[in-house]
C-alpha cells in the first residue's frame, strides 16, 4: 500500500481519481481500489470511465482488458455491476483525457496546508487520506503509523476474499470502512476550510448510482 505509505521523508502522494464523464471524484470505496488498479499497471491518469461512457465517447477498449468492478444501485433500487477503466485501456486513451478536462475542478484549495495522519485505526487513516484527496493539503506519516495502520487492514481484506459462508461476519468489510472514512474525510475537510477562512460549497449530489459503496 505504498501510495498511502510515504516516501523517505514521510510524505505520501496523495492522488484523487475522477469520473471522466461527470468530473466528480469518485467516492473512497472505489478510490481505493482504483488506486490498487492504477499503481500495479503503472497507469498515469487520474480519470476513469465506465465502459458505457466509453463507448459514448466512440472509443473502444483494447482487447483482454479488465476494469476495477463495483456494485450500484439503481432507481429502482436494484443492485447492478459494473467495471471502470482507465484512458491507457483504450484504443484512443487522449480522446478520454482531452474529453474529461473541462469538467474537472481540481481541489486545491488546502494546498499551503500540511496534515500528518496520525492514526493507524483504518477509519482514521484513510479518512486523513481522502479529506487530502478533496482539498489538495500536503500529507505526511510516520513509517511505523504506515506499517500498523497495514497490519489492522489486512485481516479485513483477506476476510472480504474469502468464499463468503467461510467469512467472519462480526468484522466490518471494506467497503464499510472506506465509507466510515469517506465521511469522516468530509468532516475533516470542512473542518481546516473553516480554520483557514474558506467557505465550502456543498458538493453537487451526484446520480444515485454513484453513491452506492
Amino acid at each position: 500500500m505504498t501510495y498511502i505509505r510515504g516516501d523517505l521523508y514521510g510524505y505520501t502522494k496523495v492522488d484523487p481519481i475522477y469520473n471522466a464523464a461527470s468530473g466528480y471524484r469518485i467516492p473512497a470505496g472505489r478510490l481505493i481500489p482504483v488506486q490498487f488498479a492504477k499503481m500495479e499497471n503503472s497507469y498515469e491518469s487520474n480519470v476513469v470511465a465506465t465502459r458505457t461512457s466509453i463507448g459514448a465517447m466512440e472509443n473502444t477498449l483494447k482487447e483482454n482488458k479488465k476494469g476495477v468492478f463495483y456494485n450500484f444501485k439503481d432507481e429502482q433500487g436494484e443492485i447492478h455491476v459494473a467495471s471502470l477503466f482507465f484512458p491507457e485501456q483504450t484504443q484512443n486513451p487522449e480522446g478520454i483525457i482531452n474529453a474529461s478536462k473541462d469538467k474537472i475542478q481540481q481541489m486545491d484549495n488546502l494546498k499551503d496546508v500540511s496534515m500528518v495522519i496520525a492514526s493507524s485505526e483504518p477509519k482514521k487513516y484513510l479518512g486523513t487520506y481522502i479529506a487530502a484527496c478533496r482539498s489538495g493539503m500536503k500529507l505526511s506519516v510516520d513509517p511505523q503509523i504506515a506499517e500498523e495502520f497495514k497490519g489492522k487492514i489486512m485481516p479485513t481484506l483477506e476476510n472480504d476474499i474469502r468464499d463468503p459462508d467461510k467469512r467472519d461476519k462480526t468484522m466490518p468489510t471494506l467497503s464499510n470502512i472506506l465509507f466510515e472514512a469517506d465521511k469522516r474525510g468530509a468532516e475533516i475537510y470542512r473542518t481546516l476550510a473553516a480554520e483557514n477562512g474558506q467557505t465550502v460549497a456543498p458538493e453537487k449530489k451526484q446520480p444515485k448510482k454513484e453513491m452506492c459503496f
